[in-house]
């Protein structure tokens, strides 16, 4: 634990030096580089020991290779990461190669998302390790490389390139199942948003509350595989989210709601249109999250679904952070130095669920080991 809070550290001490030594725009590149490598080389250089779920994606990479024709790439489940795997090997036959390309990929799409979403990279960054996301894409790495793209979807979503988001929405369903969820996001991104429809979008919440399990058998009967998930944790020998935070996700959820009751209270001064657009569907985002996350945080499935949405935590946070020092009359001196207290108050609120979390050792992340040293 104390090797992650040193690392922490160290990036947090290396990320105040590039935002008072660049411009804005150069100092949120440069953190957004700077994330890639050193959580992206972190993560990259684990040995299998590091993450639940590790040893179990290197037995089934050398398996791919051996196992797999196109036939069965056809067949399987999840045929596009089939693919991507058993393309890897005319790379390398050495199962690290999994990891190490599985982390870039998902740091590197997570990084593009903040550097496209949010203002304050920096604080992004670092709420990525402390909300635990970086430490649970060591673990269930496969529903994280799905993630990873349907972030950059919505990325390209809230630019109209409407045709990159359905081609990246389609690889993350043959990534992983779970990955369906991502349609809410074009549906939150084609309605022009008011009052009266969020009255009315809360209504269908409502109505999708009331018949959540039938919606959810339904998923079970298409995606069976998944049936595990679908029981409570004390009917299963897996190690949740859930099961190991002791509803950890609750309290971390209701956190997520304090920002959306001030992002309300606020008014919205941003003056970018375009960011004015991206704020209104993160709030949106978010609110389905924190609904789905209270009625469901004892729901192992729903748990792990609710990812694809709460991960937007890291750049609304930031957000809501801006606007509300917008919000504040007062000099701009001032509101840097507010900006400044409030940052820091929220790095450490947040340090504190990362430190029960790393505690409880969640995911299997600790004792940090290198492939090279193992």
């Amino acid at each position: 634990m104390v090797f992650y809070f040193g690392v922490l550290g160290l990036y947090i001490i290396f990320g105040i030096i590039i935002n008072f030594s660049f411009e804005n725009k150069a100092a949120r590149l440069f953190q957004s580089l700077s994330m890639i490598v050193i959580l992206g080389g972190l993560s990259a250089a684990r040995a299998v020991s590091v993450g639940t779920d590790t040893q179990l994606y290197n037995n089934l990479y050398s398996w791919d290779f051996e196992a797999v024709n196109w036939q069965n790439i056809l067949s399987s489940k999840y045929p596009l990461y089939s693919l991507y795997t058993y393309c890897l090997h005319f790379i390398s036959s050495n199962p690290q190669i999994i990891i190490v390309m599985n982390s870039l990929i998902i740091v590197t799409s997570v990084a593009i998302t903040i550097y496209s979403y949010s203002e304050n990279v920096f604080l992004s960054n670092i709420l990525y390790v402390t909300l635990y996301f970086f430490f649970n894409s060591m673990n269930i790495s496969r529903q994280f490389l799905a993630i990873g793209i349907l972030l950059v979807a919505t990325v390209y979503l809230n630019k109209n390139k409407i045709w990159l988001f359905w081609i990246l929405y389609i690889g993350a369903c043959l990534v992983h199942s779970t990955a369906l969820v991502g349609i809410v996001f074009f549906v939150i991104h084609v309605i022009h948003w008011n009052k009266t429809r969020f009255i009315l979008s809360g209504a269908l919440g409502i109505v999708l509350l009331i018949f959540y399990k039938r919606i959810l058998n339904l998923f079970i009967v298409l995606f069976p595989a998944y049936s595990m998930y679908s029981i409570g944790t004390s009917d299963t020998n897996v190690e949740t989210l859930s099961s190991q935070s002791n509803g950890g996700p609750l309290l971390v959820t209701i956190f997520y709601l304090l920002f959306i009751c001030i992002a309300t209270l606020c008014k919205v001064r941003f003056q970018d249109e375009n960011r004015e657009k991206r704020f209104a569907f993160l709030t949106v985002v978010m609110i389905i999250a924190v609904v789905f996350g209270i009625v469901f945080y004892k729901n192992v499935l729903m748990t792990r679904i609710i990812l694809y949405l709460s991960i937007f935590s890291i750049v609304y946070i930031s957000e809501v952070i801006d606007l509300f020092i917008l919000n504040i009359d007062t000099t701009s001196v001032n509101r840097g130095y507010t900006r400044f207290l409030v940052v820091c108050g929220v790095i450490a609120i947040t340090c504190v669920p990362l430190y029960m979390q790393l505690n409880k050792n969640l995911s299997d992340v600790i004792p940090y080991v290198s492939f090279v040293a193992r």
